[in-house]
């Protein structure tokens, strides 16, 4: 009697565990790639995300969109296409459209930012990414989506 009411427990314990594992946070890391002999070209520059990101859409022209959830967090980095030391850095992401997933219409720093998505929608969260070239102070931009569930 004393064991099945041990195992009941350890298989609750086992259950609610699994779920809150598969209802964990993710970070999705989203790396914006400049050709820097050319940065306002969009077509030039790609986005990439990493293995946990599901990526919606991705070409040429400021189209790349990536599904996120509510709780989700995004980390933007930005970096020089091939072998060039110049460092680029993400200095904003400005709302265009869309349900405002973030805290702010305007996500502010001076290599990377994060944000945390507190809301969801059903329509895209559409943004401009802002970046600069090393101590250059011109400032170029990229439009980018999130979907939410």
């Amino acid at each position: 009697m004393k064991n099945k009411i041990y195992i009941k427990f350890f298989l609750v314990v086992f259950l609610g565990l699994w779920m809150v594992q598969g209802q964990a946070q993710t970070l999705h890391e989203l790396v914006l790639t400049v050709d820097i002999m050319k940065p306002s070209n969009v077509a030039n520059n790609s986005f990439s995300a990493g293995d946990n990101t599901t990526i919606l859409e991705s070409s040429s022209g400021n189209r790349f969109a990536i599904r996120a959830e509510v709780g989700d967090s995004v980390l933007w980095k930005a970096k020089a296409a091939g072998e060039s030391q110049v460092p680029v850095h993400v200095v904003g992401v400005n709302y265009i459209s869309g349900p405002r997933i973030f805290s702010s219409n305007t996500l502010t720093g001076k290599s990377t930012i994060k944000g945390t998505i507190i809301r969801g929608g059903k329509e895209n969260y559409v943004y401009k990414l802002h970046y600069t070239l090393g101590s250059d102070t011109k400032v170029y931009a990229v439009t980018a989506i999130i979907m939410t569930k």
